[in-house]
């Protein structure tokens, strides 16, 4: 007998009370939860910065102070070669383009022109043949005192009987024939005739620095607009040596020099700092600057006496302190002063006859170790020490003689203005 089916079994379910149900349930909407929103008193977080901080800040000292107390540390710490070879452009910011400028805007009053005819131009003679062209041009000067007196280098002007036109930035034309040689240097010290010229700020050259920027100025041979050059400082209170005999020096010679990286050879070009003080004067060869210190030195005197009038000492010395570092095997002479001793050219005396020197008794040999209480030095040489005494001063020499030291009185002479 079989089984009898109960009428609620799902099998009796048709299909239409399914779907039924299965609408209702889609009808019903799902319930969603709320989401718990965590809030933060302000004296939490303030507490949550100073924690990562204080963590951070102990993080670093151990790192850095473990590096050389933990090997291992260093090793783990360091990147590895993967790591560090990335080529990353370098580009150096150039904040002073614009005082480029405002250098020459300063300056470009102070720099003249100068021309030298070579052939007389001829009294109302026709309007070209007055003209001054390229091949008239000689060099560069500048202006330095308000009374009309400039500088440019002695080969600028190479023939001082002949007359010379010195022309300004506002085209004005001065010729002159009034001219004083230094003895002690390369330059020329020329005035026109005139007053309220702008007055040149000379630059300090005991501050200056190798790579330093400095600007060049120079004036354009027909046009007279100025041309810069901007460069840097190769070198500072050097000696040109082209033998070894230029490594004797003299103490009537100014002969250091300072040298730009683009090696300007006309003569009397100016070097100014970035701020319009000048630093130098070409001289014409191989990019040398004579400094503005040997300028000065030479305008004061000018000033005084009318003439550029320079000390005499008469000898001729080594630095022992540059031989030392070119000498074949070591000395016994040590590195201290300089030796009086000539350059082999025997027209060339190391103690010049009826000098000072030779008066008062210094010989061949000598070791000078000072002038008075100031110390010969690669810096402070023995020619800028006599060239800075006053005329005719008497001086005190502190010698070594064998092992024994000295001390010799000498009154210098001057050169003839």
């Amino acid at each position: 007998m079989k089984a009898k089916i109960v009428p609620t079994s799902p099998k009796v379910r048709d299909s239409e009370q399914r779907d039924a149900e299965v609408e209702e349930f889609m009808r019903q909407a799902a319930p969603i939860a709320k989401p718990s929103i965590v809030r933060f008193s302000p004296g939490f977080l303030i507490l949550v910065v100073i924690l990562g901080f204080l963590a951070g800040a102990v993080g670093a000292t151990v790192v850095l102070a473990g590096r050389e107390q933990w090997p291992w540390l260093q090793q783990w710490l360091t990147p590895t070669v993967a790591d560090t070879n990335i080529a990353r452009p370098v580009t150096r910011k150039e904040t002073v383009v614009e005082q480029y400028a405002d250098t020459v805007g300063k300056v470009d009053s102070n720099v003249v022109a100068i021309f030298v005819r070579k052939v007389p131009a001829k009294k109302n003679g026709a309007l070209l043949d007055q003209l001054y062209t390229p091949t008239d041009f000689r060099g560069t000067g500048v202006l330095l005192t308000e009374d009309g007196i400039g500088v440019t280098s002695r080969r600028a002007i190479p023939d001082l009987t002949k007359e010379v036109a010195i022309i300004t930035a506002s085209k004005a034309v001065y010729l002159t024939k009034d001219f004083s040689i230094d003895p002690a240097s390369d330059l020329v010290f020329f005035r026109i005739s005139g007053k309220g010229f702008p007055v040149l700020d000379f630059a300090d050259t005991g501050s200056l620095l190798v790579s330093q920027r400095v600007v060049d100025v120079n004036r354009h041979a027909v046009t007279l607009a100025p041309a810069i050059a901007v460069t840097e400082l190769a070198s500072v209170q050097s000696v040109r040596v082209a033998d070894r005999a230029d490594l004797v020096q003299s103490s009537e010679r100014l002969s250091q020099v300072f040298q730009t990286r683009t090696g300007a050879d006309a003569p009397g070009v100016p070097t100014f700092s970035i701020g319009g003080k000048l630093i130098g004067l070409h001289t014409g060869t191989d990019g040398d600057i004579t400094p503005v210190d040997i300028i000065n030195s030479g305008l004061q005197r000018l000033q005084k006496t009318g003439g550029v009038v320079r000390n005499v000492l008469g000898v001729q010395y080594l630095s022992l302190a540059v031989a030392k570092g070119l000498l074949l095997s070591p000395t016994a002479l040590g590195d201290r002063g300089v030796l009086v001793t000539g350059n082999g050219d025997a027209t060339v005396p190391a103690i010049t006859p009826k000098s000072p020197a030779e008066r008062a008794g210094l010989e061949v040999g000598d070791i000078i170790l000072r002038v008075d209480d100031t110390s010969i030095t690669e810096v402070q040489s023995l020619n800028k020490i006599i060239q800075s005494a006053e005329a005719r001063a008497a001086i005190t020499l502190t010698i070594l003689r064998g092992k024994e030291e000295q001390r010799i009185p000498v009154t210098l002479d001057t050169t003839s203005p």
